[in-house]
Order: structure tokens, then sequence, then C-alpha cells
């Protein structure tokens, strides 16, 4: 990895938008260029919004995290999602143990898992992040926002870059078309019967290429959807983007993914409709 100098306190000088023009573009062309870079720039984010979360930062730090971070409405959701996951973490913690005062969203879910011995079992990272969303998604004691806020970060993790490297176990993956270009063919069909557990869908985009994307998933007649945000297509043969659903979230009936471009201003633009069936 060329990452000379590369430090975790240049990094967040980074994030923070606090570096010259010329470390900026080095570090960005890295980002662009190096696996390993990109993995450590983002894990060093991910630190950066935890210290934000945790109230931790400095006022400067926390003023120019702002700036660049809850700028658009994308943004300043994503920062809310994060922060109601959170809160529902520590506050489901007062009833089991007690949690440290400072804890990543995730680790604390992940040791919730391990009081289960039934779920201590050798599983790849998607099938544990498919978990927890059933367990959210059955849960009747948790505050309806709240529910529908942590099944949407969970989707995130689902999706993220390093979760999509993997295959799990009792995955399946299925081609959709978009509804303008399909013809009146039988529409795409799951099974929540068979063993299931994740359904990655795979989505061409035929229209203009852009860096990042998000999709809302619904279930035709229902209000209530999820978004997946900063999703990116597959930059080699077919430009086809992948999003990964656990099935116990699915219920019987037609589901719509409307898959949008976003912007660099963080708009939404060049939609495209997909559909699918749930059976029993």
């Amino acid at each position: 990895m060329k990452e000379e100098g590369f430090t975790d306190a240049l990094l967040r000088e980074f994030l923070l938008g606090k570096v010259n023009e010329e470390e900026r573009e080095r570090i960005e062309n890295l980002f662009l260029t190096d696996t390993q870079a990109r993995e450590r720039i983002l894990a060093a984010e991910q630190d950066l919004i935890e210290d934000y979360l945790e109230d931790s930062l400095a006022a400067a730090d926390e003023e120019s995290f702002l700036s660049r971070y809850g700028q658009t409405s994308t943004q300043q959701r994503q920062l809310q999602i994060n922060k109601s996951i959170k809160k529902w973490a520590l506050s489901e913690s007062s009833s089991t143990h007690a949690v440290p005062v400072k804890i990543s969203v995730w680790t604390y879910l992940r040791e919730r898992l391990r009081l289960k011995p039934a779920l201590i079992i050798p599983i790849a990272a998607t099938a544990l992040i498919a978990v927890v969303i059933a367990a959210v998604w059955l849960s009747s004691r948790r505050e309806q926002q709240n529910r529908h806020l942590a099944i949407e970060h969970a989707l995130a993790q689902l999706n993220a870059l390093e979760s999509l490297r993997e295959v799990p176990p009792h995955m399946r993956s299925l081609d959709l078309s978009p509804v303008t270009v399909r013809s009146s063919e039988q529409q795409p069909e799951i099974n929540t019967r068979d063993d299931t557990r994740i359904v990655e869908l795979r989505l061409p985009w035929i229209k203009e290429r852009y860096s990042t994307y998000q999709a809302e998933v619904r279930r035709v007649g229902d209000d209530e959807s999820f978004t997946i945000f900063n999703i990116q297509a597959e930059t080699d043969g077919e430009y086809v983007i992948r999003i990964r659903l656990p099935v116990q979230m699915l219920r019987r009936g037609q589901y719509q993914v409307l898959l949008a471009a976003i912007s660099s201003d963080g708009s939404a633009s060049l939609a495209e409709d997909y559909r699918f069936t749930v059976a029993d």
C-alpha cells in the first residue's frame, strides 16, 4: 500500500477538511486506487462518526464535522439513523448488563448476540447482520421510529462494501429488470419457505453512470419504506448494482425497488423502478 506518512491523525485531519490541497489530492488518489488505503480511510471515518455520536469531539472539530457530514438532507438522515440506533442500544443495555460509556453500536449488538447460545455459530458477517435485522423487525416492544431507523442502519451494514465482498450461506441472487424495459413476463419471485436467508437483487443500470446510488424498498400498498444509502455499482463487465435484503423482513406481496443516482450535491435523480414478488 502506498501510504507513506499515512497516519491516523492525518486521516482525521483529512476527513475534517484540515489538510492542504496537495495532501488532500494525495489521499483522495489513494482512496480511488488503493483498496487497503480505502478501507483504512473508511475505518477512520467510522471512528470519527462514533466520536461525534459520543459528543467527544472538540468544539472546532465538531463544527468542521457538521460542515462536511451534515449539509445535505441525506447526510443529516444518516447521522440521525446512527444516533437513534445508538440511543436504542444504550437504553436496551439497562435491562441486561452495563455497557461502557463509549461503545460502537455494532460492538454492542454483537455482544447482545453472544448472550444467545443458539446464535453462537460460525456464520458470515452478512448473515449476522441479517439476524440483527430480524430481531429488530420482530420486536414489538420498541418504539416504531427507532425500529425503522434500526432496520435502515442494519441494511446499511448488510450492503456495505466489505459485506458485499462475502458470499454468505443460504443466499439467493435475483436478476431484476427496470419496469420501463420489461415485457409482460412474470415478475421474479422469492419463496420465503425455502432455506434462503438473504436475497441479493442484481439491478442493471443503463443510464448515465454515477459514483453512488440509493435504493428505496417498499411493499406495494404499504406506507413504510426503507432506504439504503451509499450504494456503489460494479466496475467490471456489465454495469450492475447489487443490494441485499434479509428474507425475514419480506412479507407476501409485490415489492418495489426505486433506485436513484446521487449527484455530487447529494440530490437524487435518474430513478429506475424494479419489481419482484414474495410468496409464502
